[in-house]
C-alpha cells in the first residue's frame, strides 16, 4: 500500500533509472512477511507518539530550557531501566562525539567512512532523517534494515513502558532514539560508534557519554538561538560541554567571532588537550595527490581535515599509540579511500534526473550555509546555460529574510519556488507532528513576503508556491520538457528529504 500511494501520486517521477530503483526498494519491502511489515510499520507509528504535538509546543519552549537541564540525567535514567548503567556505558562503548553548527554530519560522514575502509566495525547515529527514521542508526554504513529496527525498538520501548513512574514517563522522540541507538551499537558489538550531537553539546542528551575516545567540534554560527544562546560566544560554550578532562578535541582555526577563545577556555577550565585541525593543503597524500571528496564542496575541506584527525587519534588509541598531542599529517591509501567513497546524503549531492533535469540537494539551513551552497551550485552547476530553479523552504525560528538574500543577490535564478515540505497530498497528514501542515503553509507565505520584500525589481524572476513538494516537482518537470532545468533544493534537510523520498531511493543512496 505504501509504495502503491506513493508510485500512483508520483508517477511523473519514474525514468528507466528510477524506476530500477523503485522496483528494488518495493521488492526488499514486499518480501518481508506482513507479520513483520505491519510490527515494523507498528514500531514507527510508536515512535511518532513520542514527538512533541503542535498544539503543545509553544507552552512547552517557555520551560525548554529547563528541561534540557535533565537531558543527560533523565538520557542517563532511561538507559539503566534497558539494562545498560552509566559504567556499563562508559567501559563497552569506544566513541568518537561530534557536535558544531555547520557540518558536523559530514564530518561524522568522512570520519565513519575512513574508519570502516581501515577495516573497523562502526556504528553512526546522526540526525534529523532524510526519508526513514532507520537512517539515524547505521551499521557499517547501513542503515538499520527494517527487521533489526523493529527488534530493537520494540525490546528498548517495551522495557522502558513496562518500567514507567507514571504515565508521562516515556523518553521524547530524539532521547529515545538515543537510549534506542546506544543499545544497539552495544548489542552489536561496534569497534567504535561515532555520535552526532542533535543540539548544542552541555545540555544534549548524547552527552551521556562520558568517556569518548576524542571529541570534535566543527565550524560554529547562530542557530537554535532560543535554546543556545544569541551569540556566537554562548554557542561555543555550549557546543564545547562535550569536551572532556584528558580526552584530546578537534576543531578548526577559523570560527567566527571569540567562540574558538570560548573553546580554548572550555578546554583548559576542563583539562581537555585542544588541537587544531590542519589546512587540507599540509597533509601529505600517496603519490602527493589530494583526494577528490566524496562530498563535493570546498567547505568540506574543513569537516575532512577534522574527520582525518578524529579517526587516526581512535586508531591510535585502540591500538595504545595515543598522544594528546598528536596530529597526522601522513595520510594512507585507506584513509583517501574513506574521504572519496563517503556518501552523506542530502549534502551537495546532485542527481541526474533525466537529459534535461539536473537536481542539487544542499540541506544549507544558516546564513553561512548557504553562502557555501551557493558557491558550490555555482562551481557544480556551471556547465552550459540551463535556466536555474530555486526550490527553497526553512523551518523553525530562522530568519527568512537572512537565508534569502544571498539567494536573491546571486541573481542566479530565473524561478524561485516556496513550499513546505510535505511531500504530497497522500503524506499531509504524515507530517513532523511538531509544526502542523497550517503552520507549514504560513511559513512558505512568510518565505514569499520575504523574499518580494528583497526585490529590487518585481520581475527580474517569477515566484511560485505549491502546497506540496510533489506539485513543486510535477511544476519542474514540465518545465525541463521544453528546456535544460537545473534545480538548487535547500533551505532545510527536510525539504531535501521529501524530494528524495520522492524519488524512492534505495538503502545505497541514503
Amino acid at each position: 500500500m505504501l509504495f502503491g500511494n506513493r508510485m500512483r501520486t508520483l508517477s511523473f517521477l519514474v525514468c528507466d533509472a528510477c524506476l530500477c530503483r523503485k522496483v528494488v526498494t518495493m521488492v526488499r519491502f514486499l518480501t518481508m512477511d506482513s507479520a513483520n511489515k505491519q510490527r515494523y510499520e507498528d514500531a514507527v507509528g510508536t515512535l511518532n507518539t513520542l514527538q512533541t504535538n503542535a498544539s503543545v509546543l509553544q507552552q512547552a519552549k517557555k520551560i525548554r530550557v529547563g528541561q534540557l537541564n535533565t537531558n543527560v540525567e533523565d538520557t542517563r535514567k532511561y538507559l539503566l531501566r534497558t539494562g545498560i548503567s552509566q559504567k556499563m556505558l562508559d567501559s563497552s562503548l569506544s566513541a568518537i562525539h561530534v557536535a558544531g553548527t555547520k557540518g558536523k554530519g559530514s564530518t561524522c560522514a568522512f570520519t565513519e567512512s575512513i574508519l570502516r575502509k581501515h577495516g573497523h566495525r562502526t556504528g553512526f547515529y546522526s540526525s534529523p532523517h532524510l526519508i526513514a527514521v532507520r537512517e539515524r542508526i547505521r551499521i557499517d554504513g547501513k542503515p538499520l534494515s527494517m527487521q533489526k529496527f523493529t527488534q530493537y525498538f520494540w525490546e528498548v520501548y517495551n522495557s522502558l513502558a513496562a518500567q514507567k513512574e507514571h504515565e508521562h514517563d516515556m523518553p521524547p522522540y530524539f532521547k529515545f532514539l538515543t537510549v534506542m541507538a546506544l543499545n544497539v551499537f552495544i548489542k552489536e558489538k561496534v569497534d567504535v560508534a561515532v555520535i552526532e550531537v542533535g543540539i548544542g553539546g552541555e545540555l544534549d542528551c548524547t552527552n551521556v557519554l562520558r568517556n569518548p575516545v576524542v571529541v570534535g567540534i566543527t565550524s560554529l554560527g547562530l542557530d537554535h538561538t532560543s535554546l543556545l544562546g544569541s551569540t556566537v560566544e554562548l554557542i561555543a560554550w555550549q557546543k564545547a560541554g562535550i569536551l572532556k578532562p584528558k580526552v584530546p578535541a578537534f576543531t578548526v582555526e577559523n570560527q567566527p567571532g571569540d567562540s574558538l577563545n570560548v573553546i580554548r577556555q572550555r578546554a583548559e577550565a576542563i583539562g581537555c588537550p585542544l588541537l587544531m585541525a590542519p589546512n587540507f593543503e599540509e597533509y601529505k597524500w600517496p603519490d602527493g595527490k589530494k583526494p577528490i571528496l566524496g562530498l563535493d564542496s570546498q567547505v568540506q575541506t574543513l569537516n575532512a581535515s577534522i574527520a582525518i584527525q578524529l579517526a587516526h587519534a581512535w586508531m591510535n588509541a585502540n591500538n595504545n599509540q595515543a598522544s594528546e598531542k598528536s596530529l597526522t599529517h601522513e595520510i594512507p591509501q585507506s584513509t583517501v579511500k574513506g574521504l572519496e567513497q563517503v556518501k552523506w546524503p542530502g549534502r551537495t549531492q546532485t542527481i541526474d534526473f533525466s537529459p534535461q533535469l539536473k537536481i542539487f540537494m544542499d540541506g544549507a539551513h544558516t546564513t553561512d550555509s548557504i553562502k557555501n551552497c551557493l558557491s558550490w551550485f555555482k562551481q557544480a552547476s556551471n556547465r552550459g546555460s540551463p535556466k536555474r530553479v530555486l526550490l527553497f523552504n526553512s523551518t523553525g525560528e530562522r530568519d527568512p529574510t537572512n537565508l534569502l538574500r544571498p539567494l536573491y543577490d546571486s541573481q542566479l535564478f530565473s524561478k524561485v519556488i516556496f513550499c513546505p515540505n510535505i511531500a504530497s497530498s497522500c503524506t499531509a497528514d504524515q507530517s513532523n507532528f511538531m509544526v502542523t501542515a497550517e503552520q507549514q503553509l504560513k511559513r512558505t507565505a512568510a518565505h514569499l513576503a520575504a523574499w518580494k520584500a528583497i526585490e529590487n525589481e518585481p520581475k527580474s524572476c517569477s515566484v511560485h508556491t505549491f502546497p506540496y513538494v510533489s506539485d513543486a516537482l510535477n511544476f519542474v518537470k514540465e518545465l525541463s520538457a521544453v528546456e535544460e532545468m537545473q534545480v538548487l533544493v535547500t533551505g532545510s534537510l527536510h525539504l531535501v528529504g521529501c524530494v528524495l523520498g520522492l524519488l524512492d531511493l534505495s538503502d545505497e543512496d541514503v
